[in-house]
């Protein structure tokens, strides 16, 4: 065992430094517009124009994938998911930035492509109602050097948001970000954890032009969290974890067609004016 360790370990420290001596290079040499991604202020700019905008214009974004249960590292297939968010972000004097976003999602039936609202639960064998309860807009926050924080959270919910350093491979940059959150429940009951992180996508040539606000961004994600209240697994060893990949910076015609046809049944007025979600929060 010490062996084993041994080898794999110094291979390990080896590959990382050689990855980070690259990654360097690569930030060192990388051509940006404003300031460069070796400084906190460059990193949040090109974090912003891939995750948000520069400017104050409504950003629209997707993630469509699928959720599985997990019990003794045993993944078992469940339902898929769309998550559409919509947010406006307003830079502040001190070179941080205020924003608003919220979001719609839908829990997809994997066999028929709609959201029925009611699924069939194979660890309880009873059939579950998704209360389809979407988070209300809200009020997030970026300092000048890229914490996140969330005003106004419940008494007692833990947030923590960290963007990971860029990494730059020719013209392609990835930034990762990893959220880890706690709401509490009521007394007697666990609290309920959602953990994720996304990575976002884009070209170095789109961040290095000063004319932009935003540029095209891909993004894919992954998280691990409690099971959901509505699934009745209370007591029950396990959670839930979701794969994921979509797009940041899109209109209305470019998302999942599936979430297009639930919204249109749940929320139709967002399909005519999608700012109209986040509009009374922003605009207060």
């Amino acid at each position: 065992m010490g062996m084993t360790f041994g080898r794999r370990g110094a291979l390990g420290v080896a590959a990382a430094g050689l990855f980070a001596g690259h990654a360097g290079a690569a930030l060192a040499s990388a051509k940006m517009a404003g300031p460069s991604l070796d400084t906190p202020a460059g990193r949040l700019r090109a974090y912003m124009m891939m995750h948000g905008a520069l400017d104050e214009r409504l950003v629209i974004g997707y993630l469509s994938g699928s959720y599985f249960g997990v019990v003794n590292a045993e993944m078992t297939p469940l339902w898929d998911v769309v998550g559409v968010t919509f947010s406006r972000y307003r830079r502040r004097s001190d070179g941080g930035y205020d924003g608003v976003t919220g979001e719609i999602a839908f829990f997809f039936d994997p066999a028929t492509g709609k959201a029925p609202g009611r699924f069939f639960n194979p660890y309880t064998g009873a059939w579950v109602t998704d209360p389809q309860s979407n988070l209300p807009p809200s009020r997030i926050t970026f300092s000048p050097t890229g914490e996140m924080q969330v005003p106004h959270l419940p008494p007692g919910a833990t947030f923590d948001h960290v963007i990971k350093a860029p990494q730059v491979r020719g013209d392609d940059i990835w930034i990762s970000a990893v959220t880890r959150a706690g709401i509490p429940a009521p007394a007697g009951k666990p609290a309920f954890h959602y953990n994720e992180m996304v990575t976002l996508h884009g070209r170095v040539s789109d961040l290095s032009r000063g004319d932009l606000g935003r540029i095209p961004c891909e993004v894919t994600f992954t998280n691990v969290v409690d099971w959901r209240p509505w699934m009745g697994m209370a007591g029950r060893p396990g959670h839930l974890t979701a794969i994921g990949s979509g797009r940041l910076g899109v209109s209305i015609s470019d998302l999942p067609k599936p979430w297009i046809e639930a919204t249109r049944q749940k929320f139709p007025a967002i399909l005519d004016d999608p700012g109209s979600l986040i509009e009374q929060l922003w605009e207060s």
